[in-house]
């Protein structure tokens, strides 16, 4: 693997940007490193997944929150039509558990930026985006 700090888009073993290697391990650490050496918070990954995104969807809330405090764009969606507010309006996690009091804060700065309420099923976005009309207006 490249030297995470000589290029923090480098790519790991598994040939996705390192970032996702931090990401899968829960390693905040190393992801803030990589971020702090220029790591692209909007690079793509697995199904076009942005890291803030490959958090959500292994709910890894924290992350995500970190995430968004870092400048990550909320309303990304990935090539199976995940969106940030989709995850977070269906995430199972309970809110009295370890990641509960992060999933609520995320739910929080989606409601403050409209984004919860107006969330689109995956399947709903994908056509969106075929049809090209993903965004949303």
């Amino acid at each position: 693997m490249a030297n995470d700090m000589s290029d923090p888009n480098a790519k790991g073993p598994n040939n996705w940007p390192v970032i996702f290697d931090a990401i899968e391990a829960e390693d905040h650490a190393r992801l803030k490193s990589l971020l702090d050496s220029g790591a692209d918070i909007e690079i793509k990954g697995f199904q076009g997944a942005t890291p803030v995104l490959a958090a959500a969807v292994i709910e890894d809330w924290p992350t995500v929150l970190y995430l968004l405090q870092r400048g990550a764009r909320p309303g990304v969606a990935d090539k199976r039509g995940f969106t940030l507010p989709y995850l977070a309006a269906k995430s199972r996690v309970d809110l009295d558990g370890r990641y509960g009091k992060a999933l609520a804060d995320v739910r929080k700065i989606l409601n403050d930026r409209g984004l919860m309420g107006q969330y689109y099923e995956p399947a709903e976005v994908r056509k969106r985006m075929n049809e090209g009309r993903w965004p949303p207006r």
